[in-house]
């Protein structure tokens, strides 16, 4: 953290980008305390997807966003649902709030990124929001394993075996599946002498973070050193420090000179004097009885100018956040890195085992010769205070926290879920669970400015059975809503103003989802000029609400010809249609990435089964002769036909034959709806020779 000759590598923002030898992204899961939505859209994402510079103004940005999230298999948060301040706009991001037993909470920071050829795990003491990846003092460590480079294989493993006990009781299918598809992923680069010497540490319920910690103390060796690095303390000095160096005593491992730091933010007082903020009983506690000497020191808030670049409104100062401790010996030391806080909560010191926080971390030994941890402790600032004699004048008490507003625990799901065999009729499905469950409560729309709210149902007796989900039919005005909002309101007897409750999609219907919220079937001109090259997929959703001022022309480009009009010309649209045929078959080829990435090129809004119903349309408009619409929907039968001979990863295969024969099937159901509207095609026997020729090696089409 002391060596600042290289800034960039500094930038917690900037190790989010992806390097383009990994591939196409697979999947994502993360889990934070705090989340800030538009920072997750605007600033996170986009640094994970790798898309370059952003304009989070832009129309075109934010269609490229959904496009990327609609060509993964799974895109997942975890939030610990007392800190809930809103969702992402995409309903595309699976949304859950983790409801934890009272006194405890969510406080792991991990992220999980599956590549095609890689597996990335950051994990630290940032949350996913503005302030943790950009302003933040943070410890953050982020490790990758691929084919060419397997020494972390075995750490990112251990963490992700150790993450579906931890975060069981909130884990969708999405989730389970994406840690393990990445557990497969990194089984083949597993190496036998992976690092004994650094482990990846799950805590929360019975596994204590002290115990964990103390037990990987080389056996023998004495500390003489304990460096606590802490943004938030134990109000009661006793319970976690006192604590951790009595153990430490009852091992026989404290040296009797030990020193202890404890490493705090920075409060500037009135004549510029900087103190650490620290709670004032550690200036009380008689910590030489413990035989140790015991120092409070602010971490520096200073921030280097060439770290400001790009930052508008930025204070100069950055606030600490990072979470480390450190014990040192003669020869080794031994340090944490990760999203505990030194209290009680964060590393288990408690007698309700139900009341520790869910931390996650890095347990490090190494000899302290090889300087590693050098790096972990932050510049400081000020002069150590002895804590001694009540010497709590020269320490500055944290501010007080504000209590969080009481949550719903009984609802352990909102979605938007099929309302039958068919995916295309949604409702809504709260899932509950009745055993806690405080009644009368009810579920309602959310009032806004304009858009009166209205209730969608309303439980005043229990519910049988140990979970339940309540099922709720919407009109299609009330889905636009729910769309449109992406949260509903729970009120109870505890807040009956109510707390807004994050809406997810069921998996099975997140296909069906709109890329833009007034999306209308796109016309055959544009996606034949997609496929050519003409316009970007982006191009091809405008902005429903275009900001004010001279309009911009179209962005499809007229087709070119001094005042003559050929859009109405049979022979120059079949002509564009057959110069778009090599564009198809690339897209299709490109698709091959994910079970998601190719379900939307062969059936989404920009498909062969799209461009399918746009010739039927130009038939039914009068702009197609149906001959001409039935060779068409030949040829893109044909494309489909062809990408079956493309090379598809194994895990793919299954899904892609499964994709390929649905996109065959409701193509050539309406093929055969045409046909049978047309006598004219049925009794065409050149038509007949081709669809023969072309697609069933003699078959004729039944109708």
């Amino acid at each position: 953290m002391k060596d600042t000759s290289d800034i960039s590598a500094r930038k917690l923002i900037d190790k989010l980008v992806p390097d383009r030898s990994w591939g196409s992204m697979r999947g994502l899961l993360s889990t934070t305390y705090e989340l800030g939505p538009d920072f997750l859209e605007m600033d996170f994402l986009p640094s994970v997807f790798g898309l370059g510079a952003w304009d989070d103004r832009s129309w075109a940005s934010r269609i490229a966003l959904e496009k990327h999230l609609s060509q993964i298999d799974a895109a997942v948060i975890l939030t610990d649902a007392r800190r809930y301040r809103g969702r992402p706009r995409s309903l595309r991001l699976e949304v859950k709030p983790a409801v934890t037993p009272r006194g405890s909470a969510l406080h792991a920071k991990i992220t999980l990124v599956l590549f095609e050829r890689a597996v990335r795990l950051i994990v630290g003491s940032a949350n996913l929001t503005e302030r943790g990846y950009r302003r933040n003092r943070e410890a953050v460590a982020s490790v990758t394993a691929m084919q060419g480079s397997r020494k972390d294989a075995s750490l990112i493993y251990q963490a992700l075996i150790g993450a579906s006990p931890a975060l069981d009781p909130w884990l969708s299918a999405a989730a389970r599946k994406l840690i393990s598809d990445s557990l497969d992923t990194l089984r083949p680069w597993m190496k036998e002498n992976a690092d004994p010497d650094t482990t990846f540490q799950w805590t929360y319920g019975q596994t204590k973070l002290w115990r964990e910690y103390l037990a990987r103390w080389p056996s023998g060796e004495t500390i003489k050193r304990l460096s606590i690095v802490s943004p938030f303390w134990s109000e009661n000095a006793g319970l976690t420090l006192s604590a951790l160096l009595k153990e430490t005593k009852i091992a026989g491992a404290l040296a009797i000179d030990a020193e202890v730091r404890l490493l705090t933010d920075a409060f500037e007082g009135p004549n510029g004097e900087v103190l650490p903020i620290l709670p004032p009983g550690y200036a009380s506690y008689n910590w030489a009885a413990l035989g140790v000497k015991a120092t409070a020191q602010a971490v520096s808030p200073k921030v280097l100018p060439a770290e400001l670049a790009g930052m508008e409104g930025f204070t100069g100062t950055r606030a600490l956040h990072a979470k480390i401790v450190l014990m040192e010996g003669v020869k080794n030391g031994l340090a944490y890195l990760g999203s505990a806080n030194f209290t009680a909560h964060g590393w288990g010191f408690l007698g309700n085992q139900m009341a520790a926080n869910v931390e996650a971390g890095l347990i490090i030994r190494r000899p302290l010769q090889t300087g590693i941890f050098d790096t972990l402790i932050p510049d400081l600032v000020g002069t150590p205070i002895l804590l001694t004699s009540g010497n709590f004048h020269s320490l500055q008490a944290p501010e007080h926290s504000s209590e969080d507003e009481p949550w719903p625990e009984f609802i352990l799901q909102v979605l938007l879920a099929p309302a039958g065999a068919d995916d295309s009729e949604l409702e809504l499905s709260i899932e509950v669970d009745p055993v806690g469950a405080s009644l009368p409560w009810s579920a309602r729309i959310l009032d806004k400015e304009g858009f009166p709210g209205e209730i969608l149902t309303s439980i005043e007796t229990d519910i049988e059975g140990s979970r339940r989900s309540v099922r709720v039919p919407l009109s299609s005005q009330t889905l636009t809503r729910l769309l449109t909002d992406q949260e509903i309101l729970i009120c109870w007897c505890d807040c009956p103003r109510g707390r807004a409750v994050p809406l997810n999609v069921e998996a099975s219907a997140r296909m069906r989802l709109p890329i833009s919220p007034a999306q209308r079937r796109i016309q055959e001109t544009d996606l034949l000029f997609y496929y050519q090259g003409r316009i970007s997929w982006e191009e091809l959703f405008p902005d429903p609400e275009p900001p004010p001022g001279p309009s911009d022309a179209s962005a499809v480009p007229a087709t070119p010809a001094a005042g003559v009009d050929k859009s109405r010309i049979q022979s120059y649209q079949i002509r564009e249609f057959v110069e778009a045929l090599t564009g198809i078959s690339q897209d299709l080829a490109a698709s091959v990435q994910s079970e998601s990435s190719m379900r939307l090129a062969l059936l989404g809004p920009v498909s062969p089964l799209a461009l399918a119903y746009t010739v039927c349309d130009a038939v039914d408009s009068g702009f197609r002769s149906p001959m001409a619409a039935a060779f068409q929907l030949v040829e893109i039968l044909a494309c489909i036909k062809s990408a079956r001979s493309l090379t598809v990863p194994e895990r793919l295969s299954q899904g892609w034959e499964g994709h390929l024969a649905e996109a065959t099937g409701k193509i050539t159901g309406i093929l055969k709806q045409l046909v049978a509207s047309h006598g004219e095609l049925l009794a065409s026997k050149s038509f007949e020779r081709y669809h023969k020729t072309v697609l069933t090696g003699g078959a004729r089409l039944n109708v």
